[in-house]
């Protein structure tokens, strides 16, 4: 059966990236290592096993100009949440900086924040 076992997200420098999903988003380091001249980061919750997000230096300048941009403007991923106030609140004790307050939609409670990098992250807790 397939699988996704990673994703990758662009980012301007891989301390603060792998500084903010752990330290802020309560991630878990995977794997750090030196390959060369390319350093490989694989960040991830543990309770996700199998599923990690390469933070991946951007080198190019096509690269540069795409980080926060990947998606063009939408949420690159979502983090699911049991109670997403509850993590909002956590989270902006943290310093992550949210594009405003979690809001109750038909579906669920959502709300979208940005990592070091610009990039646009979606929270979501299913109704």
């Amino acid at each position: 059966m397939p699988s996704i076992p990673l994703f990758k997200v662009l980012v301007h420098d891989l301390d603060e990236a792998v500084d903010f999903y752990t330290g802020k988003l309560g991630m878990d380091v995977i794997e750090d290592e030196r390959l060369g001249d390319y350093r490989w980061v694989l960040v991830g919750y543990s309770q996700q096993p199998g599923f990690g997000i390469n933070l991946d230096l951007a080198t190019s300048n096509v690269e540069k100009d795409l980080v926060g941009r990947q998606a063009a403007g939408l949420p690159l991923f979502s983090i699911a949440t049991d109670d997403c106030r509850r993590d909002h609140e956590v989270m902006t004790a943290k310093g992550v900086k949210f594009e405003g307050p979690p809001e109750s939609q038909p579906w669920g409670t959502a709300v979208t924040l940005h990592d070091v990098s610009g990039n646009r992250i979606h929270l979501s807790q299913d109704a």
